[in-house]
């Protein structure tokens, strides 16, 4: 299995694997510098950030329905008329 790191050193972690270890949005990974090779953890903060997420998460689906529409939001935020 394979991914690619960017330019900006982000990579994305492959979906069989995210699944095997139950690594969720917003967890965050302890990375051992001792190893000749990549290990990261789940760092024992992660479980409080994951549930503050998925609260944030919930509480912020919907809260723009029916005010704009994709393009009307796109060009406010770029500032057009």
């Amino acid at each position: 299995m394979k991914a690619v790191v960017t330019s900006g050193f982000i990579e994305s972690i492959p979906e069989k694997i995210r699944a095997k270890l139950h690594l969720q949005a917003g967890m965050v990974l302890d990375f051992d510098e001792s190893t000749p090779f990549l290990k990261a953890t789940a760092s024992p903060e992660s479980s409080g950030q994951v549930d503050e997420f998925k609260e944030w998460l919930a509480a912020s689906v919907g809260v723009a329905k029916g005010r704009f529409t994709t393009d009307e939001l796109m060009r406010e935020s770029r500032g057009e008329d």
